[in-house]
């Protein structure tokens, strides 16, 4: 029998990363003139999970967030620069 995964509530400041992150992708989306389904087939997701991604409902695997990234020209450290996250 399959495991069964919990869902993970998150806290009130993970909820604004989340928001920010995925508003940072929509902007540099729009900037590099890119449909939301033109970037989500280019990086291999399904349209809805890019779109709740952006709308921040969605906390992403790290794979997911690094083929948004590329396909955005950048970095995943430049993509998630706008975060200000201590490192412990």
């Amino acid at each position: 029998m399959p495991r069964q995964r919990r869902a993970q509530t998150i806290d009130d400041s993970e909820a604004q990363h989340l928001a920010a992150l995925g508003a940072r992708i929509r902007l540099l989306r729009q900037q590099r003139d890119l449909g939301l389904e033109e970037l989500a087939a280019r990086a291999g997701l399904h349209r809805t999970h890019l779109w709740k991604i952006e709308k921040g409902k969605l906390n992403a695997g790290i794979i997911s967030y690094m083929r948004i990234a590329r396909e955005l020209q950048m970095t995943g450290e430049e993509l998630f620069s706008i975060l200000d996250l201590p490192l412990s």
